[in-house]
């Protein structure tokens, strides 16, 4: 009985000294390189949308403006305000949009009211896209496990045990285990995988 119960404890020393021996190594971590690509989305479109009069403000008439008591020059200032009435004039602003691109507007005048508005845009919104690519796994490393179980049929409990595996960092299993059955006796085993 002695016998055995120091081989289970020289057995758990051996396998501990093995496994510390695995944790002194550095810690290295694997090595990754970030990429960053910018892709860019361009927006070129056309928007035409008509507002609506939110305030009329009305001024002091200038000299121009007042009527003329002769009836040629008056009937002339009315032909004149007739033209400038009726013609559309064109109102063009572009706005620049940081470093992205432009905004060009386009205002349409007809009879005082804005009767159009168009946009034209051509900008770009960037896009990132961030890649991970590890070149260098890190280095495996082994582990200690420790477990137990139990065995039996339909008579009952057969055998109840516990143990330590061990897993090499070459993905071999080394496993120890001391168990006791039915009829009190105590009984080990040793056990050995490998991966296929």
């Amino acid at each position: 009985m002695n016998k055995i119960l120091t081989f289970i404890i020289m057995a758990l020393v051996f396998a501990m000294a093995f496994q510390n021996k695995g944790c002194n190594a550095p810690n290295l971590k694997a090595d990754t390189v970030t990429l960053h690509d910018t892709a860019w989305q361009v927006h070129d479109s056309l928007i035409v949308k008509k507002l609506k009069i939110k305030q009329i403000i009305h001024d002091t008439l200038p000299a121009e403006y007042i009527a003329d008591t002769n009836y040629p020059k008056l009937k002339a200032q009315y032909d004149a305000l007739v033209i400038a009435y009726l013609a559309k004039t064109l109102y063009t602003d572009t706005l620049k949009i940081d470093t992205l691109g432009y905004v060009a507007v386009t205002d349409t005048v007809h009879k005082n009211e804005i009767h159009g508005r168009s946009y034209k845009y051509n900008y770009k919104i960037p896009t990132i896209t961030v890649t991970n690519t590890i070149t260098k796994q890190a280095p495996p490393k082994g582990a200690l496990f420790i477990g137990g179980g139990v065995t039996g049929n339909k008579n009952g409990l057969e055998l109840l045990q516990g143990g330590l595996l061990y897993k090499s960092k070459h993905n071999k299993i080394l496993g120890l285990n001391v168990g006791i059955n039915s009829n009190s006796q105590i009984v080990y085993g040793v056990q050995s995988y490998w991966k296929f």
